[in-house]
């Protein structure tokens, strides 16, 4: 139950970190392991798309560590435990609008509200030679 300082690289010529490696947090929210699946689908994504590993891994990078090191700072204020620890201060269970607010911030910090998540692109990519030829030809 430790976690780092973020790190200001992830990625280093044809080397790079991801899940644990990259951004060690407390577990608040289950986002160790979400964070560690986006990680991988984007790494993926960023290796479909682009001829030179070295300048994908650099993209995976710049489109990654900032949102996450954001979540690893937000965890040590307790993230979305936040919720829980209020309603302890406050004697019993909190207000909706309270305890909303509280959910809906963590969401946005995540990219994860029901708004950000539909104007992403999607992480698909093509799984064969073929059609990654098709993509870059």
């Amino acid at each position: 139950m430790l976690d780092r300082n973020p790190l200001p690289s992830w990625s280093f010529g044809r080397v790079t970190l991801l899940g644990d490696a990259a951004h060690p947090m407390f577990p608040m929210g289950m986002n160790g392991g979400s964070q560690s699946i986006v990680d991988t689908r984007v790494l993926a994504w960023c290796l479909a798309r682009d001829d030179d590993p070295v300048a994908a891994l650099r993209r995976y990078d710049r489109m990654r560590r900032p949102a996450v090191n954001a979540i690893v700072l937000a965890n040590r204020n307790l993230g979305p435990e936040e919720i829980i620890a209020r309603a302890e201060e406050h004697g019993g269970a909190l207000p909706e609008e309270q305890a909303e607010r509280i959910a809906i911030r963590y969401k946005e910090l995540g990219r994860a509200t029901v708004s950000q998540v539909n104007a992403d692109s999607s992480w698909t990519f093509p799984g064969t030679a073929a059609d990654r030829e098709r993509l870059h030809g």
